[in-house]
């Protein structure tokens, strides 16, 4: 057997967790960005909303 055989469960942990890691800071630094486009796609709404209320008057 390998010097790392036991070790194996405890590098493949700690790789998965890098990865997670990884993946919540890459989701928090996109976090603003949804956020924004959140905002502009329900302001659009509202306006789509509000012009066809003024053409059924």
């Amino acid at each position: 057997m390998s010097k790392l055989s036991p070790y194996i469960n405890e590098i493949v942990s700690f790789i998965v967790m890098l990865l997670m890691l990884a993946a919540l800071v890459a989701g928090q630094t996109n976090a603003r960005a949804y956020q924004l486009a959140a905002l502009d796609a329900a302001s659009n709404e509202v306006i789509r909303t509000s012009h066809f209320r003024l053409e059924d008057e």
